[in-house]
C-alpha cells in the first residue's frame, strides 16, 4: 500500500460559472480593442482543444525513447485529434490527448479524459526545440504514468468557470471548463454588477469591476501572485479553497505561500514573484515596482519590438548612462536590457526550458535548488503565519521532523481541521503508529465525506488486519472521487479476492489497466487471478 500523502482539495461546486461565462463575453462589447488584443496573449491562449492555440505542434519530432524504462512513445495527429502511443516489447497502449494546457511560448502539456476524470498526459511539447518528450517530473517513472489527477487548484490557473462536479477531485463537466484560457474576471472580478450598471445607462468605472492598477499594492499584487508564485509550498487558509480568491481581495487571506528562508532557490516555472520580491531593484523602489510597471496583460510586443519595449520601463527608473556596458557592447546586444539582466535560465521543476529570470541579476548567473531538509519556510512577504499553515507547509514538504509536532498542536486547538487530521494520520500510519491513525482518519471522513486521503489510508490498515470487505468499501468511496488512483484499485482488487469475490477483483484490475497499461503492479495480479481461476 501507497503510504504518500495525497494532497486535499476541497472539490465544491461552481453553480454560477455559465452565468460568469456569459458575462466574460460581453467585455467585448464595449472593450472591443482590449479584448481582441488580449485574445493574442498567452494568458489567453493558455488551454483548449489539440489543434488551437497560438502555436502548432511540430510532428516531425514525435518519436522518442525514454530509456531508463524501455518504453518508446510516439505522438499522431489525425485531423484535430491527438494520439499517444508508447510501447515496451509486448506492452503497449494509446491515449487521446483530450486538451492542452500551456500557451506553448515555451512548451504545451495535454490532458487525458477517461469518463470526465482529467489526467495528465506523459508527453509534452517543448516549443523552443520544437520537441516531443515526457512532461515535467515524468522521467523518474518506470512506465508511463496516465493517472495524475488534474485538480482545480492547477486547471484554474490555465482555463476558466471550472466545471468540477461536486464530491470528486478531478472530476468535470464537458468539457471541463467554461471558457479556455485566462478569462477578463480572473483579473477584473465579477462583471455582472458593471454590466448591468452600464446596460441601465452608468458611466465607466461604476459599481462592480476592478482595476488592479488603483488597488492598494497588497491587492493589486495579489491579481498576479495568485498563478504566478509557487514558493515550496501553498496552504489554502482553514475554511477556504481554491475558488475563494477574487480579484480585489488579498491572496494572503485565502492562503499563506511558504518560500526558503534565508536562500536563493533556483528558479521554477511560476516563481515571478518570488524572484522579482529577491531583485535589487524591487527592493529599492518598494510598492512603485510590480509586475503591472513592465508588463501590459492585454499587449504582447512584437520580437522585432521587445528589446525597445522593454528597455523604455528600465528607462522609467534607470538614467540612460546608467549601463556600464560598453556602447560596442550595448549595440551588440541591440540595446536589450533584459539580455544581461532577465536571461533566460534553466528551471528546476522542469525539464527543456528556460524562463526569464526576474530577479533582475546584474550579471547572469543559473541558481541551483537548496534542499528542502536545510532550509526553513518563512511565509511570502515576511509577514506572520498561523501556526497551523506551517505545520501543514512541513507536512507537504514532507519535513516529518518540523511537521509532526505542529501538526499534533494544531489538532488539540482546531480537532475538526480536516487537513490537519490527514496530515497528521499518514505521518503516524508512515511511522508505523496505526492505532494512532485511525481515529483521526475517521474523524475526517465524519467531518468531510468528499476527502479522499482517509479513506485510502484507513483502507490499508484495515486490509493490512484482514478486514478486507470494509477495506474494499474505503477504497470504492476513494475511487468515485478519483478513479485513477490504480494502485488503490489494484488494493481494492486484492481485497476483493481475499474476501472470495474474484469476478470483482478481475473487474477492478481490468480497470486499472484500462486506465494506466503500463502499470505492472495491476497487470501481473490479474494474470495471477486468472490463471487462479483456471480449472485444474
Amino acid at each position: 500500500m501507497a503510504r504518500a500523502a495525497l494532497l486535499l482539495w476541497l472539490a465544491l461546486a461552481s453553480p454560477s460559472a455559465r452565468a460568469q461565462e456569459a458575462e466574460s463575453a460581453k467585455c467585448a462589447g464595449c472593450h472591443r480593442e482590449i479584448c481582441d488584443s488580449y485574445r493574442r496573449t498567452p494568458m489567453a491562449q493558455s488551454s483548449g482543444r489539440p489543434g488551437g492555440g497560438l502555436i502548432q505542434e511540430d510532428f516531425a519530432r514525435a518519436r522518442f525513447a525514454h530509456r531508463p524504462s524501455g518504453f518508446r512513445y510516439q505522438v499522431s495527429r489525425n485531423r484535430q485529434r491527438y494520439f499517444v502511443d508508447f510501447e515496451n516489447g509486448s506492452l503497449h497502449g494509446r491515449k487521446a490527448l483530450a486538451y492542452f494546457v500551456g500557451s506553448g511560448a515555451t512548451a504545451r502539456s495535454y490532458l487525458l479524459a477517461a469518463d470526465g476524470f482529467l489526467y495528465e498526459a506523459p508527453v509534452a511539447y517543448y516549443t523552443a526545440g520544437a520537441k516531443w518528450d515526457l512532461a515535467p517530473a515524468y522521467d523518474h517513472y518506470a512506465y508511463p504514468y496516465t493517472t495524475r489527477p488534474i485538480v482545480p487548484g492547477c486547471l484554474d490557473c490555465h482555463a476558466s468557470f471550472i466545471d468540477l462536479v461536486p464530491g470528486t477531485q478531478n472530476r468535470y463537466g464537458t468539457p471541463p471548463f467554461g471558457q479556455a484560457g485566462v478569462a477578463c474576471e480572473r483579473c477584473h472580478g465579477p462583471g455582472g454588477a458593471h454590466i448591468a450598471s452600464m446596460e441601465s445607462g452608468g458611466t465607466a468605472g461604476g459599481p462592480g469591476i476592478v482595476n488592479p492598477a488603483k488597488l492598494a499594492p497588497d491587492r493589486r499584487d495579489s491579481i498576479c501572485a495568485q498563478c504566478h508564485l509557487t514558493g515550496e509550498a501553498r496552504v489554502m487558509r482553514a475554511g477556504r479553497d481554491w475558488r475563494s480568491f477574487h480579484a480585489g481581495d488579498r491572496l494572503w487571506d485565502s492562503m499563506t505561500v511558504f518560500v526558503q528562508s534565508g536562500g536563493t532557490p533556483g528558479m521554477r516555472v511560476t516563481s515571478h514573484v518570488e524572484k522579482l520580491a529577491q531583485s535589487a531593484c524591487k527592493r529599492a523602489a518598494g510598492d512603485r515596482l510590480w509586475c503591472g510597471t513592465c508588463h501590459d496583460p492585454h499587449v504582447v510586443p512584437k520580437p522585432a519590438e521587445r528589446a525597445a519595449w522593454f528597455r523604455a520601463k528600465c528607462l522609467g527608473c534607470h538614467e540612460p548612462g546608467a549601463c556600464r556596458e560598453p556602447a560596442s557592447a550595448r549595440a551588440a546586444n541591440g540595446d536589450d536590457c533584459t539580455r544581461c539582466h532577465m536571461p533566460k535560465n534553466p528551471v528546476v521543476d522542469a525539464q527543456h526550458v528556460v524562463y526569464t529570470d526576474h530577479s533582475i541579476p546584474r550579471r547572469p548567473r543559473i541558481e541551483s535548488a537548496s534542499p528542502a531538509a536545510e532550509v526553513e519556510l518563512v511565509p511570502f512577504g515576511g509577514g506572520p503565519a498561523p501556526e497551523r499553515d506551517l505545520a501543514l507547509a512541513y507536512g507537504i514538504t514532507a519535513r516529518r521532523d518540523r511537521a509532526l509536532p505542529l501538526l499534533e498542536l494544531a489538532a488539540r486547538e482546531a480537532p475538526d481541521d480536516v487537513e490537519v487530521l490527514l496530515y497528521l494520520a499518514e505521518l503516524y500510519r508512515n511511522g508505523d503508529q496505526p492505532d494512532r491513525a485511525i481515529p483521526l482518519y475517521q474523524r475526517a471522513i465524519r467531518l468531510d465525506p468528499a476527502q479522499v486521503t482517509a479513506s485510502v489510508g484507513l483502507g490499508g490498515i484495515l486490509m493490512e488486519r484482514g478486514q478486507n470487505r470494509e477495506a474494499a468499501r474505503l477504497f470504492q468511496d476513494a475511487l468515485s472521487k478519483n478513479a485513477g488512483l490504480v494502485l488503490v484499485r489494484t488494493n481494492l482488487a486484492m481485497a476483493q479476492w481475499k474476501a472470495g469475490d474474484l469476478r470483482s477483483a478481475e473487474t477492478s484490475l481490468m480497470k486499472a489497466v484500462e486506465l494506466s497499461p503500463g502499470f505492472a503492479a495491476a497487470r501481473d495480479l490479474l494474470a495471477k487471478l486468472r490463471q487462479a481461476a483456471e480449472p485444474h
